[in-house]
């Protein structure tokens, strides 16, 4: 693959894409089922259980959530993930996210919109999405990791799932092939904003 070159692009295997449709849905509704449990303070073993009654229809409306959202990012797989050991090792949820990552994730968001929609400046034409592909792009995420955890010294938490997050990635290309699709996703950008708002509220009222 070269740096700039996007007829090369590397691809995940098609064998993998049903799987992951099921498993990545399953995992990550299950968890959402169980923080929702959790709240309602339900006792852990019936968060399981709805859990699990959610997970086996994902089989089936895995596919139909996939044409509606395509498939969850690597980042909202690792926070279902994160979900499920807080709850069988009862610990507290936490936010972990660093403010810089969480202020990156959303311009990211909003520049990947705005190159989808093609609303750039006539004589501005990025390819934006067109160059998570490459390997320009990933050189440009690991970049940005290493830099985030040298200055920002982020929770340990966070370090290894970006670890685990980029690794999946390259070893698997999963979902798309497309290093911002492995990073964001509709539902991870919207938790972000939400982060962004909070502390920004909280340091409004402080």
């Amino acid at each position: 693959m070269s740096w700039f070159e996007m007829t090369h692009a590397m691809l995940p295997a098609s064998v993998l894409l049903p799987v992951w449709v099921a498993l990545s849905w399953a995992v990550v509704m299950s968890a959402v089922v169980l923080r929702l449990a959790c709240r309602l303070k339900f006792k852990l073993w019936i968060a399981a259980v709805l859990g699990v009654l959610v997970l086996l229809p994902q089989l089936k409306l895995a596919s139909y959530l996939a044409l509606a959202f395509q498939t969850p990012s690597l980042v909202l797989f690792a926070w279902a993930v994160w979900c499920w050991t807080d709850a069988l090792q009862l610990r507290k949820a936490l936010t972990t996210t660093p403010m810089p990552v969480a202020f990156l994730g959303v311009v990211l968001g909003w520049a990947l919109v705005l190159d989808t929609l093609n609303y750039w400046p006539a004589f501005f034409n990025p390819q934006l999405y067109a160059l998570g592909f490459e390997s320009a792009g990933l050189w440009l995420v690991l970049a940005i990791t290493a830099a985030v955890m040298y200055w920002a010294q982020p929770p340990k938490r966070w370090a290894l799932s970006a670890t685990a997050v980029l690794a999946a990635y390259v070893l698997l290309r999963l979902p798309t092939g497309n290093a911002w699709d492995a990073l964001l996703d509709p539902f991870v950008w919207l938790a972000l904003h939400v982060q962004l708002w909070r502390t920004w509220r909280a340091l409004r009222l402080a």
